[in-house]
């Protein structure tokens, strides 16, 4: 699916994952980078083992994203097996009226959490757990943007990672 047909497809939905798409000046907007927490990895894996979280965000009951993550739980970058930096589907735009609400849940279907998000939360980027467990929203100092790649992106989700560390 190209950039451009998804962004229409989460346009419709208040979501994009693209930056290509047009903006309507009337909505609200935040940014949103998923991101796993020491406690998401299994019990069992290696310090450098990639593992790969799956996710569905539903937003305001209808609206469906999968989220995709792969990271190593020392946090260092995961490279696919090209040595290129891992793909990640972690970031996103959310554009909204008065509120938003998320529903998340795992790669089986199971329901995990709901989130509000409102106006006043708007014009911020936002870091958002992968586990209920887990502060589900964290101001974060990302800009309001898109990462430029799979290693940006990475870039992205370690910051997360680090402000949930500190909380």
């Amino acid at each position: 699916m190209t950039c451009r047909l998804l962004s229409a497809l989460l346009l419709t939905l208040g979501l994009t994952a693209c930056n290509n798409s047009s903006e309507t000046d009337d909505l609200n907007r935040v940014f949103l980078t998923f991101y796993p927490s020491q406690q998401s990895f299994p019990e069992d894996v290696a310090n450098n083992d990639t593992v790969n979280f799956k996710r569905l965000l539903i937003a305001n009951g209808v609206e469906q994203v999968n989220v995709t993550l792969n990271q190593r739980l020392d946090g260092e970058e995961p490279l696919d097996d090209a040595n290129n930096p891992a793909y990640q589907y972690a970031v996103f735009r959310v554009s909204y009226g008065a509120s938003n609400t998320f529903d998340l849940y795992d790669e089986d279907q199971n329901f995990l959490y709901t989130h509000t998000i409102f106006a006043e939360d708007a014009n911020q980027h936002y870091c958002i757990a992968i586990d209920e467990n887990e502060p589900q929203l964290i101001e974060s100092s990302l800009e309001m943007r898109f990462p430029s790649d799979n290693a940006e992106a990475h870039e992205f989700i370690s910051h997360c990672r680090t402000l949930n560390n500190q909380q």
